[in-house]
């Protein structure tokens, strides 16, 4: 386990210490709470609590059935939570109120705030705020005059929106009453409260009285209106039913029974044959003479592409097969044998030959005329059946329209007597509700039952004095505790070393902790290692300087930078102590203020700051000359100097890079003080020059961001952080360094 994961674990210490550290908030949290509870506890009136018990089963409707006048389901919660609400509502609460006449009664006549510490509180509150708003009265927006009394007089009166002068005691009743539904139950309890035992009891037995002639009343109007709906609707019907009926009759009288029942399934189909058996017919010969057609038209089409090419035009069917074409080929054949038999007795030229190329020639034309006549057959035969499929087509369409009007006279025929049939089933049944629901008007059964009517009680439910200050004990401890751990939780501070580790991964030099230099008597009061020696503040200052010589490895550091990220940690002081330290272990020590802005280390010494380091970085003189033997043995010190208006431009200086060689000559340490790291560059640029720094930080008041922020600067140049130091720590009872603390 690594260390992050160490320093992150739960330590109960720390809760602990968290809790010491703010147990005075914690205890004032407690007190306060505690005694207002107890206050409100022992002033209160006692108030009492009676119960009724009630049974509420699933109403049934008896009007119409479930399936045929609701979309409900019987089985689901919202039955329940309906009469849940309906026995918290204002309506309800305000009928009890009329019936009991409670406006007069004493728990609700007047309705004022019970005296007592609360009330107080409470009156005190509406009097500031009323102040508060008093004082903006004039940003409130007016509206014009408007006298709603006589505008809604004269456009009537909307239910529920009238003035009840019992409003607020219908309020006041709602506040004190409890519906509690029995878990996995059908049982309710109505609970009422009151500082008067008989009341209570009077009240809860009330209101389920007031709610079961609620419910009988709703089902009586209910039935009332269904049965007037239904009467309506059953004269409403018989007049379509009526009407439906005329018309449908008036229908079959005007096309006739017989067309009307082939139609739609009667037992006479004459008409029903005739008409679709034409239809059928005149199809079956429309698509045989279409097949013709078509092949007629495929055949003369090839034949004329054909004919166009007389070497081709034999190769056409018809041609093949002609008897007159055939005779014409025999012949033309054979006067092409005899051509050729002839041929090899006479020339070309000779009378017989050319009398038989004549013949051949002759032939040929005959034989091309001849095909010609056969595709203008075909042409013939393709336009006759052209013509056929045409008529065959009008007759189609003609045949048709016959069947489709005949069809048409057939629905209508039939939705009217749906019509009649649906309107004759909806009155049946309708006259069937009416009568039944004029019967179940007669019922004055419920679905609510009392199972345990309210008694009158004994003993108060509240106040509970016990019960109160237990709670009031455990809310205090646990409102104190949980404020603490919130401030400490706000607290973005670093406290201890746990918190330099987590968050900058700082080595730690050491606590000093917090001492009075007011009681210290002496001159320098700041110099604590030389006034109080062995302090817990001394023994601390030579815990950091030996954590110091040890901070680097190999050798120790010589040269110094005590800087802080916020003004006001005690760098000063610090840097004092440190160098006196060093000094009173055998060291030759230079102490050194670089703080050339708001120099305070020659105050701590009781030195005026006439001249010094400001005046050595200019080249006034030698350094020896200003420096100051203190009367510390082995300590000098040279003060700052008159302010300058560059400070940083002096300590980034050749100059001084110079002054720290020959300080370091002479010198076995050298301590600086300087400006906070947050605010200007000068301890920035003198990290440079030294061997190391340390931060001086103030416990539980300097910020993570600003030690953060001063980091990050140093860490920009390269400079080197020796550690950092917690300042002015707080070493009382409960704190973390409670066992750092004095010893002689």
């Amino acid at each position: 386990m690594n260390q992050t994961d160490q320093t992150d674990q739960i330590n109960l210490r720390d809760y602990w210490r968290i809790i010491v550290k703010h147990r005075k908030l914690i205890i004032t949290f407690f007190l306060v709470v505690v005694a207002a509870v107890a206050i409100h506890s022992l002033t209160m009136i006692p108030v009492y609590q009676s119960t009724t018990q009630i049974l509420i089963e699933r109403a049934n409707p008896n009007v119409l059935r479930a399936e045929e006048m609701f979309v409900i389901d019987p089985t689901g919660q919202d039955f329940y939570q309906t009469q849940y609400k309906i026995l918290e509502s204002r309506a309800l609460a305000g009928e009890v109120v009329n019936r009991l006449n409670l406006t007069e009664h004493p728990e609700f006549k007047g309705i004022e705030e019970e005296p007592g510490f609360f009330s107080y509180i409470k009156d005190t509150k509406s009097t500031i705020m009323g102040e508060i708003k008093g004082l903006f009265e004039f940003m409130k927006p007016s509206r014009p005059e408007f006298d709603e009394n006589e505008y809604f007089g004269t456009t009537g009166s909307v239910p529920g929106m009238e003035s009840h002068d019992n409003s607020r005691v219908v309020g006041s009743f709602l506040g004190r009453l409890n519906i509690e539904p029995i878990r996995n139950s059908r049982l309710v309890n109505i609970s009422f409260e009151s500082t008067y035992p008989k009341l209570s009891a009077r009240v809860a037995n009330a209101l389920v009285k007031t709610y079961i002639d609620w419910n009988l009343s709703l089902r009586l109007k209910g039935q009332q209106a269904a049965a007037l709906f239904l009467n309506e609707q059953v004269k409403e019907t018989r007049r379509k039913l009526a009407a439906t009926e005329l018309a449908l009759q008036q229908y079959r009288e005007k096309y006739g029974v017989a067309i009307i029942s082939s139609r739609v399934g009667g037992k006479t189909g004459y008409s029903e044959d005739l008409s679709r058996q034409k239809l059928i017919h005149v199809s079956t010969q429309l698509l045989d003479v279409t097949n013709k057609r078509i092949e007629a038209e495929i055949k003369y089409e090839k034949a004329l592409k054909l004919l166009k090419n007389p070497a081709k035009a034999d190769s056409i069917p018809e041609v093949v097969s002609s008897p007159v074409i055939i005779s014409i080929k025999a012949n033309e054949i054979g006067l092409l044998r005899e051509k050729a038999e002839k041929s090899e007795k006479f020339g070309q030229k000779h009378p017989i030959m050319i009398a038989l190329n004549q013949e051949i020639k002759d032939l040929r034309k005959q034989k091309f005329h001849e095909i010609k006549n056969i595709v203008s057959s075909m042409k013939t035969n393709y336009e006759v059946a052209l013509s056929q499929e045409r008529t065959l087509q009008n007759a189609m369409g003609l045949s048709q329209d016959e069947t489709i009007n005949r069809d048409k006279i057939a629905i209508q025929y039939q939705v009217l007597q749906q019509e009649v049939d649906s309107n004759r089933q909806l009155y049946d049944m309708l006259l069937k509700r009416l009568k039944e629901t004029n019967v179940s008007e007669e019922n004055r059964t419920i679905n609510i039952h009392v199972v345990d009517y309210a008694e009158v009680p004994k003993s108060p439910v509240k106040p509970k004095p016990k019960r109160n200050l237990l709670l009031a004990v455990i809310m205090g401890l646990f409102m104190g505790g949980g404020m603490a751990f919130f401030i400490e939780y706000l607290d973005n501070t670093v406290k201890n070393s746990e918190d330099l580790e987590r968050f900058f991964q700082l080595p730690y030099l050491g606590p000093v902790p917090h001492y009075d230099m007011k009681n210290s008597g002496s001159v320098q009061p700041e110099l604590v290692v030389l006034n109080e020696p062995r302090s817990s503040a001394s023994e601390a200052y030579r815990g950091l300087r030996t954590g110091i010589l040890f901070s680097t490895p190999g050798h120790s550091p010589r040269s110094v930078l005590i800087t802080s990220p916020a003004a006001g940690e005690g760098k000063t002081i610090t840097c004092a102590n440190l160098a006196v330290v060093m000094a009173q272990s055998g060291s030759k020590v230079l102490l050194i203020d670089t703080d050339m802005r708001k120099p305070r280390l020659h105050r701590v010494f009781g030195i005026k700051n006439e001249q010094g380091m400001s005046n050595l970085l200019v080249g006034e003189g030698e350094w020896k000359d200003f420096r100051i033997k203190t009367d510390i043995t082995n300590l000098d010190f040279i003060p700052s100097g008159p302010n300058s208006p560059n400070p940083a431009e002096l300590v980034g200086s050749e100059r001084m890079q110079n002054l720290m060689k020959e300080f370091g000559k002479e010198y076995d340490r050298i301590v600086m003080d300087s400006a906070p790291v947050a605010a200007v560059t000068d301890p920035v640029v003198l990290s440079r020059l030294v061997d190391g720094v340390i931060l001086v930080i103030h416990a539980g008041v300097t910020g993570r961001d600003i030690i953060a922020n001063g980091i990050r600067r140093l860490k920009d140049v390269h400079a080197t952080i020796l550690g950092a130091m917690l300042n002015n720590i707080d070493i009382g009872k409960g704190s973390y360094y409670y066992y750092y603390q004095d010893y002689k």
